[in-house]
């Protein structure tokens, strides 16, 4: 009888030990996910937008510019995301380097454009008018 519950014992003790032991690895990874999570925001927080980051889509019809901007990232409303690493603003818009427009939303319209060959360039803006360093030049002709 004796013997039966020193097996019992030690059966359970075995028991214990493996799983105070799975317990502890399953939480030194959850650390490390956690560890790994933060240093992925800390990098995209100090990731700049590049210009891999924007793409442009245009559409000319009759003397209309159809504009799609595809910015990752990036908010035309400000505020929406407080996500580190995203960023907000505007587009400056410049026909033939005269300034024509802001752009408040990712997708626009150039109306009334003289028929020829323009060159349109998009600026990339913070909210305060400061510059992100990052534009796109289009040529486009209307006819």
């Amino acid at each position: 009888m004796k013997r039966n519950r020193r097996i019992y014992s030690g059966a359970l003790l075995v028991i214990i030990v493996l799983t105070l032991f799975t317990l502890t690895k399953l939480y030194e990874r959850s650390s490390e996910t956690k560890l790994q999570e933060s240093q992925v925001l800390e990098v995209s927080a100090s990731y700049p937008l590049m210009d891999k980051d924007w793409a442009v889509n245009y559409h000319v019809k009759k003397q209309k510019i159809y504009f799609e901007n595809i910015i990752s990232r990036f908010s035309f409303q400000g505020g929406l995301t407080k996500a580190p690493g995203n960023k907000d603003g505007y587009i400056a818009v410049f026909v033939n380097n005269k300034w024509k427009m802001n752009a408040n939303q990712s997708m626009f319209i150039l109306k009334n454009m003289n028929p020829g060959k323009h060159r349109i360039t998009l600026q990339l803006k913070k909210k305060d008018g400061s510059d992100y360093g990052l534009k796109k030049n289009i040529i486009v002709q209307v006819r």
